[in-house]
Order: structure tokens, then C-alpha cells, then sequence
């Protein structure tokens, strides 16, 4: 127990004449907050591994590659922590740029939907109905005449001139619209 107790006393002369070189020395590099954890964490992970049994001017060397080492780790750390929450940081302004693209396409959208419909709105009563039938709930011509007891070519000819009235009233809104339906 004597023996125990001797290192101990020299283990804490060894940390109490080197540790403020060592913190300063740390400092150069990294915050003195840091500095301190970077010295005190060389100085653990050395207390089982016998260097304090060495010549001293061999236990100074190894403290100080030790805290050297301890900085460049500490620093690799840091610059690949900052390099992901950049990375993140950019993913994120990107996928914020992507949403407010697309929903800006939405509200486009929606605003030409509604011009669209009010120029549907304009048609007669039977085109209106076969059109929204065909464009708004997606059924084909002869799914139209039938429920509507009409040939299929009168249905196709009520969705032509639909389509020619609206495409007159409005060239730009029709081309772009339809492209996305």
C-alpha cells in the first residue's frame, strides 16, 4: 500500500509541475476550456501505462506528443462535426429552396385552375358538363356517352369545342394547364 501510495503522491507532483505547461502549451491550439479536458484526459489515460517509472525528461516528451496528439484529434473532430452540420445545414436550405419551389408551382397551379374553371364556367351547360366529366374526373368519351345516353362522337364534338373556346380565351393558361393534367 506504501508503494500504491508513493506513486500517487509523485503521479500528482508529475501532473502539478507539468499540467500548467501542458494546458498552455493546449491552449495555443484549442479554447483554454478545452486545453484543461485535453490535458486531464492525457494525463488518465497515462497513469496505467507506467511512464511515470521513466526518466523525466522522457515523461515530458511523452506528455507533450501526447497533448499534441490529443489536440490534432480534438481539432480532426471539430472540423468533421462542423463539416456535417454544414453539410446538414446546406441540405437543409436546399430542401427549403426545393419546398418553396414546388409549393410556388402549387399556388401557380391553383390560381391557373381556378382561371381555367371560370373559363369552363363560360361553356354551355351540356359542353361544361361533358368537360368537367372528362378533364376533372378523368372518364373517357364513351364512359361519357353512355352515361349520358349520347353518341360518342357528340361527346367528342362537345370536347373539342370545349377546348377550342378555352384555348382561345386563354392561349398561355391552356398550354401550360393542360400540360400538367
Amino acid at each position: 500500500m506504501g508503494s500504491a501510495s508513493a506513486f500517487t503522491v509523485y503521479y500528482k507532483n508529475i501532473y502539478l509541475q507539468y499540467a500548467p505547461q501542458l494546458i498552455h502549451f493546449a491552449q495555443k491550439f484549442v479554447n483554454g476550456f478545452y486545453a484543461e479536458d485535453i490535458v486531464q484526459d492525457v494525463f488518465l489515460k497515462l497513469w496505467d501505462r507506467q511512464i511515470f517509472h521513466l526518466p523525466e525528461n522522457e515523461i515530458k516528451r511523452i506528455l507533450y506528443v501526447s497533448v499534441r496528439n490529443a489536440c490534432i484529434d480534438y481539432l480532426r473532430r471539430i472540423t468533421l462535426e462542423q463539416e456535417i452540420i454544414d453539410k446538414r445545414e446546406l441540405e437543409l436550405k436546399i430542401d427549403e429552396l426545393n419546398f418553396f419551389e414546388s409549393s410556388e408551382d402549387m399556388f401557380m397551379q391553383k390560381d391557373l385552375f381556378a382561371l381555367l374553371m371560370k373559363k369552363v364556367e363560360e361553356l354551355p351547360e351540356r359542353s361544361r358538363e361533358i368537360f368537367k366529366m372528362s378533364y376533372l374526373e378523368g372518364m373517357k368519351a364513351a364512359e361519357i356517352a353512355g352515361q349520358l345516353n349520347l353518341s360518342v362522337r357528340t361527346v367528342e364534338n362537345h370536347l373539342y369545342r370545349s377546348l377550342l373556346f378555352i384555348r382561345k380565351k386563354s392561349t398561355p393558361l391552356f398550354l401550360y394547364l393542360f400540360t400538367l393534367l
